[in-house]
């Protein structure tokens, strides 16, 4: 049955389908069974009843997501078919008709060539039409984005710890949910798909997807085909009727000759009958020239267009890949972005994460560097060190900050303000004057923060000890009371 996804949550993987009659459906969670989309409101889908007629046992996306105005399939054909294959059929019927239509108004005996109906590229694009819809909506996310120079997440490599961010932050702040973040999983899930299939078929040629990409959807040249098959059978319908009066004629010869019968009317017959013979042998003639004339019109309209579909199809091949693989990654940067920000407000994660020695805000790269500061870097594995190296240039992009304070609560309500400030700053705490005093001497800062009520030190000592460093003696140094963290800016 067909019907569309009116409720849907992510966190009980489960909602409602309505139908044709608005009749509503359960979709409990074990009933999706499809790999390539994840369920949201708004889905067109094709599912199957149990027996009590409203709960759904298997549910899947519909091959039919959107209906273009110049589509032969209207949304009201969606919801008048019970399924996929109903629709495919009734698709394939009003083509059929279309072509047939063709047909009849065309003199192909006056046809000098077969014209386009739908461009190479435009045939490319509705083949690989789900691809396609994937990556839609990226220009619209590259020019309204406002990350500037913020790095880009490869998904292939974030992935499981993009999604260890989001489970963490879920099960942890009671006031984040699931269905928060499902828009972005289902644009996330069906780019993925997209690019699992690229990948598999990296290799896809040209060659394979001709007829179904491109000669199937050309009404002008399918009109051609049925038109060499119908003036083929004419053709043999007229031979049948010349070798059907040649034994007439022959009999009446026969007659003639042993002077049988009346000899006038077989003789009118005689004459009626080479008449016919002569007509028909000249159609037969015209009939199958036109028909070698169209055979060589087919082929040739074959082969030229191949040339112009393979260069075409390698072209825009290429873009689709490289277009769902960036599509995919800024997808993933805006869900951690997301998480990210989120994470900033959130007391459950300030309390719980940020307490512990975490020096970068809460996203994927994160729990990817808790990763790298685990392993054994002798015993790495492929996967391992292409993380790593992908770590390496990623941490490149970091701002640090210092941090130099006794109060606990001073360091973790500061660190919240600078992580809230960008994903890319990174923070370094101390309250030790020796630590402090390597890593000033060490490492380039940003702006160095100092507790004004420090107990065991001089602040000024700290601060003066920072601006006489080689590295850091030009960046900012901040004399700051924990009252005066919440209004800071910098």
């Amino acid at each position: 049955m067909h019907g569309k996804i009116s409720r849907y949550s992510v966190r009980t993987k489960s909602g409602t389908v309505i139908n044709a009659s608005k009749k509503i459906f359960e979709l409990p969670a074990t009933s999706w069974h499809d790999p390539k989309m994840l369920p949201q409101v708004g889905l067109f889908v094709e599912f199957r009843c149990s027996d009590n007629g409203y709960t759904i046992l298997d549910c899947r996306a519909s091959s039919y997501q959107d209906f273009p105005k110049n589509s032969v399939i209207k949304e009201i054909d969606f919801w008048r078919t019970k399924t996929d294959e109903e629709l495919k059929a009734k698709e394939a019927q009003i083509k059929a008709n279309i072509i047939r239509k063709i047909c009849m108004y065309t003199n192909y005996f006056k046809l000098v060539e077969i014209g386009l109906d739908k461009t190479h590229q435009d045939c490319i694009k509705s083949f690989f039409r789900d691809g396609f819809n994937a990556i839609s909506y990226l220009e619209q996310i590259q020019q309204s984005s406002s990350r500037n120079d913020l790095p880009k997440l490869n998904y292939i490599i974030l992935k499981p710890f993009l999604q260890k961010a989001m489970n963490y932050f879920i099960a942890n702040d009671k006031h984040e949910i699931m269905d928060n973040f499902a828009s972005e999983m289902q644009v996330i899930a069906r780019l993925e798909y997209s690019y699992n299939y690229f990948k598999t078929n990296a290799n896809i040629s040209a060659k394979k997807i001709y007829k179904a990409a491109f000669l199937d959807e050309q009404y002008n040249y399918q009109s051609v085909l049925q038109a060499i098959e119908a003036f083929g059978e004419k053709d043999m319908q007229i031979k049948n009727k010349i070798q059907s009066h040649t034994m007439e004629l022959q009999t009446i010869q026969t007659k003639l000759d042993s002077k049988t019968g009346n000899q006038g009317v077989l003789n009118n017959r005689k004459y009626e009958l080479e008449k016919n013979i002569k007509k028909l042998t000249n159609d037969s003639q015209a009939i199958q020239s036109l028909v070698a004339r169209l055979k060589d019109m087919s082929n040739k309209f074959v082969e030229d267009n191949f040339k112009i579909f393979e260069k075409v199809f390698l072209q825009i091949y290429k873009i689709l890949i490289e277009q769902t693989k960036e599509a995919l990654d800024i997808s993933a940067t805006l869900l951690d972005d997301k998480i990210y920000s989120l994470s900033t407000s959130s007391q459950a994660i300030k309390n719980i994460f940020f307490r512990q020695n975490i020096n970068t805000p809460f996203c994927a790269a994160t729990f990817l560097g808790h990763h790298i500061a685990r392993l054994n870097k002798e015993k790495m594995s492929n996967l391992d060190t292409v993380m790593y190296n992908y770590y390496k240039r990623y941490s490149k992009s970091y701002k640090n900050y210092v941090i130099f304070s006794e109060n606990e609560a001073f360091r973790l309500d500061l660190k919240m303000k600078v992580f809230a400030k960008s994903k890319i700053n990174c923070v370094y705490i101390f309250a030790k004057e020796i630590e402090y005093f390597t890593a000033v001497n060490r490492m380039k800062f940003e702006i160095c923060f100092i507790d004004s009520d420090l107990k065991r030190t001089n602040p000024k000592d700290i601060l003066q000890a920072g601006a006489s460093s080689k590295i850091n003696k030009d960046i900012k140094f901040v004399l700051l009371k924990f009252n005066q963290i919440n209004n800071l800016e910098f």
